[in-house]
């Protein structure tokens, strides 16, 4: 089973694929806003085992971020955010299209949608199995200030703009090099999430 979502048979199921590394208030943000505007029954996180867009770039160990995304959508508490390790427990790198496959299998009347940044939008025809994930899945792409939306939508595929204006410029970079520099990071994540980064030593 990739993930144990709120309702048996979900309508609108938003997968939200990334490192999260680690995860911040933009990703919640985002996620928050996809949930509500797409009306979806439940958002999926799915951190991966490593990004094949960044293969020269090993990210933290999964159970780190499995363990900081826990504590994340604990301190949120809503319970159509959902965790699936389908990603991390397989061998790198991750690769949308497959997971995709996945979750197609288990919920076969499911829609199916994959939440990505504006930044994103112009490399999704260098994924894997581009077309075929066309088909599948529709694009939410979470919308900020200054990304171009309207000349970055590709004409004639399944890519919907969501407006996110609250969601600022915070990188999960940033993050981590604010911790190394031994700057405080509570502005841009979750206590319980700044509080482990902490205990274990991350980023440093």
């Amino acid at each position: 089973m990739p993930a144990s979502v709120p309702s048996p048979r979900p309508v609108r199921l938003g997968l939200y694929g990334g490192t999260f590394d680690p995860v911040h208030h933009g990703h919640l943000i985002g996620a928050r806003d996809a949930l509500e505007q797409a009306r979806l029954d439940a958002v999926v996180w799915i951190p991966c085992a490593q990004s094949p867009h960044k293969p020269g770039a090993a990210p933290t160990p999964a159970a780190d971020r499995l363990a900081l995304l826990r504590k994340a959508l604990a301190a949120v508490g809503e319970p159509r955010f959902v965790i699936s390790t389908i990603e991390i427990s397989q061998p790198a790198p991750s690769y949308a299209i497959e997971t995709v496959l996945t979750f197609r299998s288990v919920f076969p009347d499911a829609e199916l949608f994959w939440i990505v940044g504006a930044d994103q939008v112009a490399k999704l025809g260098t994924w894997k199995d581009a077309a075929a994930l066309h088909r599948l899945v529709t694009f939410l792409v979470m919308d900020r200030p200054g990304t171009g939306r309207d000349r970055r939508l590709p004409k004639g595929q399944r890519v919907v703009a969501l407006p996110s204006p609250r969601v600022v410029g915070i990188s999960a970079t940033e993050i981590r090099h604010r911790v190394k520099a031994g700057l405080p990071i509570g502005h841009l994540v979750p206590g319980p999430v700044a509080a482990h980064i902490a205990k274990r030593k991350l980023y440093r």
